[in-house]
């Protein structure tokens, strides 16, 4: 195994959100090996078809590494909305906050198209392209942009839901919420074990 594992939030934004993390401390995936890309890129497939089958949504994924010293992709299933409607809600936060923004069309290496040692936040569509945010001096980018994009009235309309802080359940609640996901996750997990292929401990 690369170290790489598909986790619950402890806050999610959504009740489908999932977060893709390395069980090492790496800072974001510029720093990946490329076998833990590949394994990353994995759980996207299998996110995506997921919540295609189970939640008749599409899946957004994004990652900042500015403020982290821990990879967490995030990823939150939308539902009713194409690619480019939700690309235009990201383009127009961009416009709000006067970010820099790069577009990334599925084939193309996103990773240079970002300086060595600075500072991103990406979006990933379900069609696999991508918008890059170079974070520079000159601007301040919102930490919970991601979050807010998301969360905001043209979108999954969950306003609460923008700061982490306000995203707090019980642990009986959050316990079930992990066995249901766990559950649902299973059929699709890219690297489940075949019990049949295994002794049982």
């Amino acid at each position: 195994s690369s170290g790489i594992n598909a986790e619950w939030p402890l806050r999610p934004g959504s009740n489908d959100h999932v977060m893709i993390v390395p069980t090492n401390h790496i800072k974001c995936q510029q720093f990946l090996e490329p076998n833990q890309q590949e394994d990353v890129e994995k759980f996207k497939r299998a996110l995506r078809t997921l919540n295609r089958t189970n939640k008749k949504s599409t899946t957004v994924f994004f990652e900042r590494s500015l403020s982290t010293s821990h990879m967490q992709i995030q990823a939150v299933p939308v539902a009713r909305y194409s690619v480019n409607d939700i690309k235009d809600v990201f383009y127009t936060f961009a416009d709000k906050y006067n970010l820099e923004v790069q577009e990334i069309p599925v084939g193309e290496d996103w990773k240079e198209m970002v300086p060595p040692g600075s500072d991103y936040f990406i979006a990933e569509f379900e069609n696999q392209d991508k918008l890059v945010f170079l974070c520079s001096q000159k601007v301040r980018f919102p930490l919970q942009f991601g979050r807010e994009v998301l969360a905001s009235e043209e979108l999954l309309n969950m306003p609460r839901r923008v700061s982490w802080k306000e995203c707090k359940i019980s642990k009986e609640q959050e316990e079930h919420d992990v066995k249901q996901y766990r559950k649902s996750f299973t059929e699709f997990d890219p690297f489940k074990v075949d019990d049949s292929d295994s002794d049982s401990d």
